[in-house]
């Protein structure tokens, strides 16, 4: 898979400058908790993550509207994007806030369900 898949490390998109709109699609599980929950988190989870990793900042989105917002010149048209949220608010307001907002850039852009019936997830095209 060498020829097909290549590793960059950085952050966010800042090592994706060279294929800037060239990207087939982003696959991603940002920090999105909000910080006032980080404590309340079951101990597999809070004892072994860094904090980095898990705090979205006060209503848990940070992380996730800088990822939509660089979605847009990251992906070629047709690309695809899917990445993870806290649940069924953050997912439906991301859907709602993508199609709105990005609506020229953006479409079939919808939440997913976990297995356990929560929309856990966001996807959605490039036009």
């Amino acid at each position: 898979m060498s020829d097909k898949v290549e590793i960059r490390r950085g952050s966010w998109f800042e090592p994706l400058e060279d294929v800037k709109g060239k990207l087939m699609g982003v696959i991603s599980n940002p920090p999105y908790i909000p910080t006032d929950d980080l404590p309340g988190l079951q101990p597999e989870v809070g004892w072994h993550e860094p904090k980095l990793a898990l705090d979205g900042g006060k209503d848990g989105l940070d992380h996730l509207l800088h990822l939509c917002e660089g979605l847009s010149s990251a992906l070629m048209p047709g690309g695809f994007f899917v990445f993870e949220t806290n649940g069924n608010k953050q997912s439906e307001f991301l859907v709602d806030f993508i199609s709105t907002k990005w609506s020229s850039s953006f479409c079939d852009v919808e939440a997913v369900l976990d297995f356990a019936d929560i929309k856990r997830f966001v996807r959605g095209y490039r036009r």
